[in-house]
C-alpha cells in the first residue's frame, strides 16, 4: 500500500478496519476544505529578556553619570531622580555638562527638576573644548576645558531647556558656534594648530580671575577672558572674543592695561593673541 496520506470517506474507513489497517481520520473543514492536522487554540507566550525594555525609566541613584548610558550622540534617555541629590557629588558645566557630573544634581542647577527629585528627560551631546561653571539654584557647578562627552536637558516639548547652550539634535556643532568658556579657560585647552582661529564667549565678572601673562600675545596658560579685558577688547561684562593659537615664545612681558595686572614670564611652549570677532 503507498505511504501517500489518502482523503477517506467513513465507509472506506470501515472496510480498512475490518481488514486490521489503521488509518487517521482527516477531518474536513468548512473553510478550506479538510484540516492537514489538529489545530491549536494556545496563544503563544512572549519569552522575557530579563532586562529593561529598551528606552524604558531608568531609576537612578545620585551618582549616577551620563557616561553611564550607552547610546549614540543625540539619542535620550529618561531617568528618574530620587530626593536629595542637591549635595550628589562634582558638577562642570551650565545647561550642557561633562559626561561624569552627576545627572540628578545637573538636573537640579538647570531647573530641570528640584530636591524632591522627578523625572527628567536626558539627551546625549558631543564632547566639548570648554565647560562654563555657574551657580544656580543653590547648586554650583564648576569650569572645565574639553571633555569627550556631555548631556543636556530637554523640556516637555523636546526642546533643549536653554537652547543658546545646547548643539543640534544630529550632534553636529553649527559653524559659528563658540566655545562656552569660563574665566578659567585658557589657550592650552584648544586643541587646534597655530594659527587656527577659535570664537570665544565669555561670561562677566572675569576681572583678575586666573593667572595671565605677557602684552598684546599672552602665554597659553594665561586666562583668556581675563587676557580679553586687559586688551581692551571686553569689559568685565563678558562678550565674544576671537582668539589666534600661537607658537610659544622665549619670553612675555608683563603691563597694567584697564585695570588689568599681566605678569613678565619667560619661555613658555603655546601663546595665543586675540582680535575682536
Amino acid at each position: 500500500m503507498s505511504m501517500r496520506s489518502l482523503v477517506v470517506g467513513t465507509g472506506t474507513l470501515t472496510m480498512l478496519a475490518a481488514l486490521g489497517c489503521y488509518v487517521t481520520p482527516v477531518i474536513p473543514d468548512p473553510v478550506i476544505g479538510f484540516s492537514a492536522g489538529p489545530v491549536s487554540t494556545s496563544v503563544p507566550v512572549p519569552v522575557s529578556s530579563g532586562g529593561p525594555a529598551p528606552g524604558g525609566l531608568i531609576e537612578a541613584g545620585c551618582s549616577y553619570n551620563a557616561n553611564q548610558l550607552q547610546g549614540p550622540i543625540g539619542a535620550v534617555f529618561q531617568v528618574a531622580c530620587p530626593p536629595g541629590c542637591q549635595s550628589g557629588g562634582a558638577l562642570w558645566g551650565t545647561d550642557v555638562y561633562t559626561g561624569d557630573s552627576g545627572i540628578c544634581v545637573a538636573a537640579i542647577h538647570a531647573g530641570a527638576t528640584s530636591a524632591a527629585g522627578g523625572v527628567v528627560n536626558v539627551r546625549l551631546e558631543p564632547g566639548r573644548p570648554a565647560y562654563r561653571g555657574s551657580m544656580r539654584n543653590g547648586i554650583s557647578s564648576y569650569d572645565y576645558g574639553t571633555y569627550a562627552k556631555s548631556y543636556t536637558f530637554l523640556g516637555p516639548q523636546g526642546q533643549p531647556l536653554q537652547a543658546s547652550m545646547a548643539m543640534p539634535a544630529g550632534g553636529a556643532p553649527q559653524a559659528a558656534q563658540p566655545i562656552e568658556a569660563g574665566c578659567s579657560f585658557n589657550a592650552t585647552q584648544i586643541q587646534d594648530a597655530p594659527g587656527s582661529a577659535h570664537l570665544v564667549a565669555c561670561p562677566p565678572n572675569c576681572a583678575r580671575s586666573g593667572g595671565l601673562w605677557g602684552t598684546d600675545t599672552y602665554t597659553g596658560d594665561s586666562g583668556i577672558c581675563r587676557a580679553a579685558i586687559h586688551a581692551g577688547l571686553l569689559g568685565n561684562q563678558g562678550g565674544m572674543v576671537v582668539v589666534i593659537l600661537d607658537v610659544g615664545r622665549p619670553a612675555f612681558r608683563g603691563s597694567t592695561r584697564n585695570g588689568e595686572q599681566s605678569s613678565d614670564y619667560g619661555s613658555y611652549g603655546s601663546s595665543f593673541r586675540l582680535q575682536a570677532p
